[in-house]
């Protein structure tokens, strides 16, 4: 099987001075593309400036060491005219932008029983808006190129997190569950252009969880099969020209890549609904799911049409 290249794509990586943000670029130059290194220089709570050396210079060192065109970038995605300079640098320094990895994040929150708490605004100008102010600032350029992969990071967190205190988190969550809604969107409406847009829901040990599972038993696991590269050698085809699908999202970790999907039994349908005929047929309506989590005929809902067909499918409408 001949190799997957990236020769002449220029890529654009956020967040990537260390752990998946330098494993992506690493991956991508070892492959020929040209990088734009974007660190902002921030601790995991996202306070700017926390190293005297900007840590996208170390990993632009390591790309130019393998041959690599790269150049740093230190603006912060949670600004739109940030967002837009390290856009324009990529067409100034390179003619193009062919990449888009929107990695950039922090991991601090409050738990979700206090939102919105004082740190409800951060997590969302940075998780959320963050990957859309970079998206918005390539866009129009992307079209006329005809061309464009956009690679957003969402969490596994989205499926249930909650912290050995018994607390659940709160707006991160509510963050990176937006981002896979975002993603579908986006990759729905910009594939008639060239561009394609999907998701990861990266399960990792990188530096955003070492404090929070450094010598925990999941942390031990994860340092030795769920590492940063894992996350992006699962990623690269997504970014490549190759890549059939848009809108979609993967869990990517430890050597393994499967697509998350939204998914629904047909259900239970009356034409006079009650609450009592809710309670009575609950099991129909819950759908068939075995001790092991595995479901059973369960349908997957691509978009809003198909939602309807469904429903029709299940009786709404028919007399």
């Amino acid at each position: 099987m001949a190799d997957l290249r990236f020769d002449g794509r220029v890529a654009l990586v956020t967040g990537a001075g260390g752990s998946i943000g330098r494993a992506h670029a690493m991956l991508l130059a070892s492959r020929g593309a040209k990088i734009v290194v974007n660190d902002y220089n921030t601790s995991v709570s996202g306070e700017a400036g926390k190293s005297q050396d900007n840590p996208g210079e170390r990993v632009a060192k390591e790309l130019r060491a393998l041959g690599t065109e790269a150049v740093v970038n230190t603006d912060s995605v949670a600004e739109p005219a940030g967002a837009q300079r390290m856009v324009d640098q990529a067409f100034d320094e390179f003619g193009r932008l062919d990449i888009i990895i929107n990695n950039a994040g922090i991991a601090v929150c409050d738990y979700i029983h206090e939102e919105p708490g004082p740190k409800y605004e951060r997590n969302l100008n940075i998780l959320l808006e963050g990957p859309m102010y970079v998206v918005r600032a390539a866009w129009e350029r992307m079209k006329a190129q005809k061309f464009g992969r956009i690679l957003n990071t969402s969490s596994a967190s989205i499926f249930g997190f909650n912290q050995p205190d018994g607390n659940w988190w709160g707006a991160y969550v509510l963050a990176k569950s937006a981002i896979t809604a975002y993603t579908r969107q986006l990759g729905g409406y910009g594939e008639q252009f060239g561009i394609k847009a999907n998701a990861i829901l990266p399960l990792a040990y990188s530096r955003m969880n070492w404090n929070l599972l450094k010598g925990t038993p999941e942390g031990d696991f994860l340092e030795k099969y769920a590492t940063p590269e894992s996350v992006a050698a699962a990623s690269g085809y997504l970014l490549h020209e190759e890549c059939p699908v848009s809108g979609a999202s993967f869990s990517v970790s430890g050597g393994r890549i499967a697509r998350v999907v939204y998914a629904e039994p047909l259900g239970y349908h009356s034409h006079n609904l009650t609450p009592e005929l809710v309670k009575q047929n609950w099991a129909t309506a819950m759908g068939e799911v075995g001790a092991d989590y595995k479901m059973c005929d369960f349908y997957e809902i691509p978009n809003l049409l198909e939602e309807s067909m469904l429903m029709l499918k299940a009786g709404v409408g028919k007399t």
